[in-house]
């Protein structure tokens, strides 16, 4: 809607931005946690947490990087004219190598929530054995983590985002996060007391979660409650990202305990396969947008189906082609990983076992 010269008064794109990367700190950190609780539990060797960490990040390796070298050497051997009309800036100069390593002036257009996104994969095993270590006091951090989440998404503009380093998005992906262990540690409770949960409980958390959808959306589309209830929001005067991290990741939290008919929505095969094929599809949809013919037609709905088809269909061939390849290898890796550590497992076994007849 946005690309089709409509809603141009709400920021919808990096609503999107914040959704992906609250979306996949929440889903990274409760996989981590879910392994890492279970390795614990095994009183693992370190090799074995090297084998571990090694899995994690080669997975995330190969989940995003392939796809962004292709675009950047796609951009590289481009004539000028094709970087600047759909990635570059007038007044840039483009950088094969400094694009690849992440250089901050070299983070052309879509391509700054990247080195963002892989810079977070570092820090969240950091945080994930941090909150394990702190053991029946883990919630105690999360009280002043999420008045520094709150205060930060009301108080800074996060608006230049091609030259923002992480730490102005930090607290977006902490939210995520730390949804992730409020659930795990809600989930590992649930099952232990063999909880359940009764209509009072559920109508409960469905007011709770019809409050953080109307906030939500209130935030998003600028208006709503705010407008209902007398208090609109001033005009904005520059494309900024709205703060919905604290409220997307609650709503997940809900929805994994106690699913409802937005689950149930989201899970409809379409929205399935658009998921599965949106990293390609924020990629590069800049080449169909910004291609002349589509660009410059006039006609809404001509442009709409103009848009949207060649998009879903290149996304799609980039998915199958680059993405799931990729995805596979890093799966072979992973095995491989797995048999190492299982082969350092029995070999510390079978060491136990001398030493003890010894």
């Amino acid at each position: 809607m946005v690309h089709m010269d409509r809603m141009l008064d709400i920021f919808i794109g990096a609503t999107g931005v914040d959704t992906f990367f609250v979306l996949s700190s929440f889903l990274l950190t409760m996989i981590f946690m879910k392994k890492s609780i279970k390795m614990i539990t095994d009183n693992v060797s370190y090799r074995k947490w090297g084998y571990a960490l090694a899995d994690y990040f080669s997975r995330r390796f190969f989940r995003v990087y392939p796809l962004f070298v292709l675009v950047s050497i796609t951009l590289w051997i481009m004539p000028s004219e094709y970087k600047h009309r759909y990635y570059l800036k007038n007044n840039q100069d483009f950088n094969l190598f400094l694009m690849l390593t992440f250089h901050p002036d070299h983070r052309y257009f879509l391509l700054w929530t990247l080195p963002l996104e892989i810079s977070y994969y570092f820090i969240l095993p950091a945080f994930v054995l941090a909150v394990l270590k702190l053991g029946r006091f883990w919630w105690m951090p999360f009280i002043p983590l999420y008045v520094w989440v709150i205060r930060e998404g009301l108080y800074t503009t996060r608006n230049n985002f091609h030259i923002q380093p992480l730490s102005m998005h930090l607290p977006t992906f902490v939210a995520g996060s730390m949804s992730a262990v409020i659930f795990v540690k809600l989930d590992t409770w649930i099952k232990a007391t063999n909880f359940k949960f009764r209509k009072l409980h559920i109508v409960a958390l469905r007011v709770v979660e019809a409050v953080l959808i109307a906030a939500y959306l209130s935030v998003v589309f600028r208006g709503l409650f705010f407008n209902w209830l007398g208090t609109p929001l001033p005009p904005p005067t520059e494309y900024t990202m709205p703060f919905t991290s604290v409220k997307l990741s609650l709503l997940i939290v809900i929805e994994m305990i106690q699913p409802s008919i937005v689950s149930e929505i989201f899970e409809w095969v379409v929205l399935r396969y658009l998921g599965k094929i949106s990293f390609s599809v924020y990629l590069l949809h800049v080449f169909v947008l910004y291609s002349p013919r589509i660009y410059n037609e006039r006609n809404y709905y001509d442009k709409t189906f103009m848009v949207f088809g060649p998009v879903i269909l290149l996304a799609s061939a980039s998915y199958h082609l680059v993405e799931n390849p990729s995805q596979q290898l890093a799966q072979r890796l992973s095995r491989k990983f797995t048999q190492l550590a299982s082969r350092e497992h029995e070999k510390v076994a079978q060491q136990s076992d001398t030493g003890r007849f010894e």
